[in-house]
């Protein structure tokens, strides 16, 4: 398990490289206008990558070498779900160091507000993963981007319903409510996700 984690995040290395200028490129554009859209932007850049993972094993026919190892096909599934966690948790740090260093560069206070935010933020892209490593797997690494678009459309949607019906949505005012709502929301959703995702993986030919 170790060993397919590692895998994937060294794949990944380029595009920590590429990943770190435009986090950079963001700070410089949003902190100073105190817009707090740059931490969506990095958590759900990092969120992204999960995607590049999968397209880089198809690129190299990985799935079906792995599968001649002593690898199962629910611990390749299960390495993909935590490597999307170890992403979003490392995007997380990073919004937030970014948030916390922004806010002392511009003298101004990083407030607990900001925090929930950033947790529901990151809660939000768990929920983005769950949504589009089963769609992966059942469409392919190749309509990646369709799949993303979907998948992005579908959080906004729901958000636009909430605010329509009068359901408190994360802004810096009720962050905290927003925070509790989704965390059981992403437990079950990571869950279910990853059983349907090890079905459909299941029943793959490689």
């Amino acid at each position: 398990m170790k060993g397919l984690i590692l895998k994937d995040l060294l794949n990944l290395k380029g595009t920590f490289k590429t990943l770190g200028v435009m986090m950079l490129l963001f700070a410089v554009i949003f902190i100073p206008a105190g817009n707090n859209f740059v931490f969506g932007m990095i958590i759900f850049m990092f969120a992204m990558m999960v995607i590049t993972t999968i397209s880089y094993d198809d690129l190299a026919k990985w799935d079906a070498y792995a599968l001649t190892m002593p690898v199962t096909r629910k611990e390749i599934v299960l390495s993909k779900y935590l490597v999307m966690g170890i992403l979003n948790i490392s995007g997380t740090i990073v919004a937030l160091l970014i948030g916390i260093i922004g806010t002392m560069i511009m003298g101004r206070h990083f407030s607990m507000e900001i925090l929930a935010i950033i947790g529901v933020i990151f809660l939000i892209a768990l929920i983005f993963g769950s949504l589009i490593l089963p769609l992966i797997y059942k469409f392919g690494a190749e309509k990646a981007r369709l799949m993303l678009i979907i998948c992005v459309l579908i959080p906004m949607g729901i958000f636009f319903l909430l605010a329509q019906m009068n359901v408190p949505i994360p802004t810096e005012g009720n962050p905290w409510i927003c925070l509790l709502l989704l965390l059981g929301f992403t437990l079950g959703g990571l869950i279910l996700s990853f059983l349907i995702s090890l079905r459909l993986y299941e029943k793959k030919e490689f």
